[in-house]
């Protein structure tokens, strides 16, 4: 399929990376600075050669917290970018080389740790450098977060105020009738549904497996992204008779796997999360939550689901009950959403930071505190 060069009347330009897919899983692997092996896999005997040979072929990476080439002269008004990495890094110093308004959207909780509020230099789990990510967040124009939580961080240990835009949805999406079928798996009603990527450190499917053996009278389906080939192959080892694996679902028809589901469980890391999108899919579905965390209180606000305490003994115990009893009172959960949570909403807000920055206007931050 060829890329779209426009959707709705946005004009696309897409760049794609089609290696880094690849390097990403060398570099898991192999320490380049130091050139030693961290973890050995069998991939590396292709994939060392492989890169090697198309080395010649491929463009070299832009610099970090440098002005990207390719981003150059395009005649940009505004430079929006997500997450707190090193291509923001380097949208943030072309937006500023060209004396253009920046936007950085905070994606995941773990664009706000400790070690970015210091000099230290480090990578992260995606093998991102710290030097990158603190410039995209410190030297942006303007910092967006995705919930109370990282306003107040954002505020506390970098000094900085942000701009509040939560995950937004369009609840009607999310309920029938549905403009695509179900699809096999989800045809037929089951207990729980579980929604990541193999990983032991941001989605944790790992504790997942954990709470269905202590519950082997329960269903489960859990849609796993590739991410970690060696908590793929842990994962499909030890499931238990009552998980089904499923490697992946095209998103139109994610509302039908919801609707299919009596529960939908959230194993998220507090630490890593920004505010899990699957969350809003499950309230907006009227399919009850029951997650480990509660990621901005969402849980406790809208009434959706309960919170485990980072407990993987209360998880097992919530999903039962839960099966047994659902008192939920879905009219309370479906004002929450359309409050803070309404995609029209959010773009409206959006759209005023914009043309407020492209002005030069001042902008109103997030307020400091809200009511429940």
């Amino acid at each position: 399929m060829a890329w779209p060069t426009e959707v709705e009347g946005v004009k696309l330009e897409i760049s794609v990376s089609r290696f880094r897919a690849i390097r990403h899983a060398v570099g898991e692997c192999i320490d380049t600075e130091s050139k030693r092996i961290k973890r050995f896999s069998p991939h590396l005997l292709w994939q060392i050669p492989f890169l090697a040979m198309t080395r010649p072929f491929r463009s070299r990476d832009p610099i970090d917290s440098h002005p990207d080439p390719r981003l150059i002269d395009q005649s940009i008004d505004a430079w929006i970018s997500f997450g707190v990495n090193s291509s923001s890094s380097r949208v943030v110093a072309t937006a500023t080389a060209e004396h253009t308004p920046s936007f950085v959207c905070v994606r995941s909780n773990a664009g706000l740790e400790d070690g970015l509020a210091t000099d230290s230099e480090y990578r992260n789990e995606c093998g991102e450098p710290s030097s990158a990510r603190r410039y995209a967040l410190l030297q942006s124009d303007h910092v967006v977060c995705q919930s109370q939580w990282q306003i107040d961080r954002l505020r506390q240990m970098f000094h900085r105020e942000g701009l509040l835009a939560r995950n937004p949805i369009v609840r009607k999406d999310w309920q029938p009738p549905f403009a695509t079928p179900a699809p096999k798996p989800f045809q037929e009603q089951f207990d729980v549904l579980w929604i990541g990527r193999y990983d032991d450190f941001h989605k944790r499917p790992l504790l997942m497996l954990e709470a269905a053996k202590k519950l082997p009278h329960v269903s489960f389906k859990m849609i796993v992204n590739p991410f970690d080939p060696d908590i793929e192959r842990l994962i499909r080892h030890e499931a238990p008779k009552n998980v089904e694996l499923i490697d992946r679902v095209p998103f139109a028809q994610m509302p039908t796997a919801f609707a299919a589901a009596k529960l939908f469980v959230s194993t998220g890391s507090l630490e890593h999360e920004g505010f899990p999108n699957v969350l809003l899919q499950s309230a907006a579905s009227h399919t009850p939550i029951v997650a480990l965390s509660d990621h901005d209180n969402f849980l406790s606000r809208s009434g959706a689901g309960v919170d485990c305490n980072d407990s993987v003994e209360i998880l097992a115990h919530h999903i039962d009950k839960q099966l047994k009893s659902n008192a939920i009172n879905w009219a309370k959960v479906d004002d929450y959403l359309d409050q803070h949570h309404s995609a029209d909403l959010i773009a409206d807000n959006f759209a005023n930071w914009i043309r407020c920055s492209i002005a030069n206007e001042p902008i109103v931050p997030a307020s400091t505190s809200e009511t429940p």
